[in-house]
């Protein structure tokens, strides 16, 4: 009874929280613009765009979803100013798509299956001008692999605009007050919204990471930092079930974990762990 009484609020929090973001642009072009993007000016050579060796200096990552967030995008230019955060609407006339993205407004031309544009109106052309030129780099992995409802991704998701969660592990907390209020501990985030991937990772703060590069001891229990590429998760009883694998390595063999969840955290018995959840990890982070 109160599990199901703690994902009611839950669930009552992402109701006020979520709002249809895409409800101005049809599904057909929420799909098209679900991935991740990779553009550059007009005026750079735009052929290396989605290079992982060697992509243009001047080119910025933008990553859209719409599917389980109802709109949320991911921007990377290069700069510190990188931002995650809701589309706040989204709308669509004469061939020109326009998102609002936090504080910022976006408007893009489609062209092809994997190009559109981004456009800005000049008064003294009278019409829209190219600005970008963006390619699509990713295609929007299959959300279905994630069969876990709005609560659990609520709980659960570091993507997901809102909570932000993270959950910092139980022995490194602090023991009364804001048990998050600490700089030297290890924690769990998941990645569950996508749009082109699933992961769970498990790595050190800030404090730790920079004792352990300056070989400094560190006195806290540490587990090994890791990265998972998670192939699916669903809800079994009052558990969640993830099935995932070494994040680079294709071929390696699949372990499964189950993710108890707890009035205050989560509890993963395969590890014999527990943790504590928190919030606002892309600022965290």
């Amino acid at each position: 009874m109160r599990a199901r009484l703690f994902f009611a609020w839950v669930l009552s929090i992402l109701a006020a929280t979520l709002t249809a973001h895409a409800e101005g642009i049809s599904q057909e072009r929420q799909a098209y613009l679900e991935g991740v993007w990779s553009g550059v000016p007009t005026e750079v050579s735009a052929d290396k765009l989605c290079s992982t060796t060697a992509p243009p200096a001047e080119a910025t990552a933008l990553a859209i979803e719409f599917q389980r967030s109802g709109g949320v995008a991911f921007i990377d230019d290069g700069t510190e100013a990188a931002s995650r955060g809701p589309i706040l609407s989204a709308s669509e006339e004469n061939g020109v798509v326009s998102l609002k993205i936090g504080d910022q407004a976006w408007r893009f031309r489609p062209d092809t299956k994997d190009v559109m544009y981004r456009v800005r109106s000049s008064a003294s052309l009278g019409g829209d001008v190219d600005t970008m030129v963006f390619k699509r780099c990713k295609p929007a992995a299959d959300r279905s692999a994630i069969a876990l409802d709005d609560a659990a991704l609520k709980f659960f998701a570091a993507d997901l605009p809102g909570d932000e969660a993270f959950f910092i592990d139980d022995r490194h907390a602090a023991k009364t007050g804001d048990r998050c209020a600490v700089k030297e501990t290890q924690y769990l985030f998941f990645v569950l919204i996508g749009p082109s991937e699933f992961r769970v990772s498990r790595w050190n703060s800030f404090a730790i990471a920079d004792k352990l590069a300056e070989k400094k001891s560190v006195k806290l229990p540490l587990d090994s930092v890791s990265d998972w590429a998670i192939e699916s998760a669903r809800t079994e009883g009052k558990k969640v079930v993830v099935r995932m694998r070494e994040y680079d390595n294709e071929k390696a063999v699949p372990e499964t974990i189950h993710i108890e969840a707890k009035a205050d955290g989560i509890s993963v018995p395969e590890w014999r762990r527990t943790y504590i959840r928190c919030k606002g990890f892309q600022s965290r982070s």
